[in-house]
């Protein structure tokens, strides 16, 4: 058999691993009119699809009185307060561009220090496009804003305050992983700003306060057909000018996907998340997030990390996939640590390549 031949068989086989999942796997969002029981949500859990979940809410019984669409609520709540925002000149906090001398870098935001009033102020003095301000912001510090299940030397949470009204736990996913919520965060925005297609190591509970979301997501087979390189690290930072540009990072290289197109093959479930609904995202799915105000100026959500039970079956498996899609000449697929070289501390301190931390990533 031709080297030729041989990548046609590695891709023939590949093709049937897709077209084997798809046999099964349901094509569209489960919805579920209520929360479900811990049973059903570890069946969710599972099953490992995506579904939308209507009636819970992550307030706390008295905090239903205030009307959590509007931006009054989060600026008496926080007060004068300083939280983390982020700021990017093309709304996509971290994400891969490329610079003029022709080469790409994985860029994460400018943060800077504000209280949620002058955040509120900045979204609603501008409602327009991107160009009309040159500027976003996005409150996504995500590394538990709210609660963190294993405390930090820099302190408590920033947005700590908000414990006396957002609940600590989603109980039917508590008692479905047996797991406290590894951190619950609050993100505000606007329309400016995206999430650019990533996956996360957790099971992912997406609740929308105010606006829309909209979620595109792909399943981790299915990310076997997408592009992801290494990219050296920057982050933004404020020239003497007040202008944004990238300044390199030395750390190590981040691999990430930087088309905004999807391959032919693949099939995107696109999910619209209103006021009041709730996503169950499950670890490992990949996702791009999009966002639309409401009628206040404003979109806001919390989501709940879970740890995700990892599978012995599931995790040889897909390392196998993650080898044949090499093999077949797929660079684009992340090598399975230790098959090959790579460069040293390629993975820092850590050197399994497979999982982050999410205070380093915008989510």
């Amino acid at each position: 058999m031709s080297s030729n031949e041989r990548v046609e068989a590695l891709e023939s086989l590949l093709e049937q691993l897709l077209d084997d999942y798809r046999d099964l796997q349901f094509r569209d969002i489960t919805v579920y009119d209520e929360p479900p029981s811990s049973l059903e949500a570890l069946r969710m859990v599972n099953r490992a699809h995506p579904a939308i979940i209507k009636g819970f809410s992550p307030l706390i019984s008295a905090a239903h009185t205030n009307d959590w669409t509007q931006p009054d609520v989060y600026r008496e709540i926080s007060g004068e307060r300083k939280v983390t925002v982020a700021i990017t000149d093309d709304g996509l906090a971290d994400s891969v561009r490329e610079l003029e001398d022709g080469s790409t870098t994985f860029v994460k935001a400018f943060d800077d220090k504000m209280t949620i009033s002058t955040l509120i102020s900045h979204l609603q003095s501008d409602t327009g496009d991107l160009g009309d301000s040159g500027e976003a912001y996005y409150l996504q510090s995500q590394d538990g804003n709210i609660y963190r299940s294993t405390p930090r030397p820099d302190g408590s949470p920033e947005l700590e305050v908000f414990q006396d009204h957002i609940q600590k736990d989603v109980e039917w996913m508590k008692e479905a992983t047996g797991s406290e919520a590894e951190a619950v965060n609050l993100w505000i925005g606007d329309r400016k700003s995206t999430t650019s297609l990533h996956h996360d190591p957790y099971e992912n509970v997406y609740h929308v306060l105010a606006g829309k979301k909209i979620f595109t997501l792909l399943s981790p087979i299915e990310g076997l057909w997408l592009d992801q390189q290494f990219h050296k690290p920057s982050t933004l930072r404020r020239s003497p000018s007040g202008n944004l540009h990238p300044d390199d990072d030395p750390t190590y290289p981040i691999p990430w996907v930087s088309s905004t197109q999807f391959p032919s093959r693949v099939h995107p479930i696109r999910v619209v998340l209103k006021e009041g609904e709730t996503l169950y995202l499950p670890a490992n799915w990949w996702h791009r997030v999009e966002q639309e105000e409401g009628n206040a100026g404003i979109v806001v959500a919390i989501n709940y990390w879970y740890p995700a039970e990892i599978n012995p079956q599931i995790y040889a498996y897909e390392r196998l996939a993650r080898r044949i899609a090499r093999l077949a000449g797929r660079d684009g697929v992340i090598a399975v640590p230790g098959d090959e070289e790579v460069p040293d501390d390629i993975w820092g301190e850590d050197d399994s390549g497979e999982e982050w931390d999410p205070a380093e990533w915008g989510r």
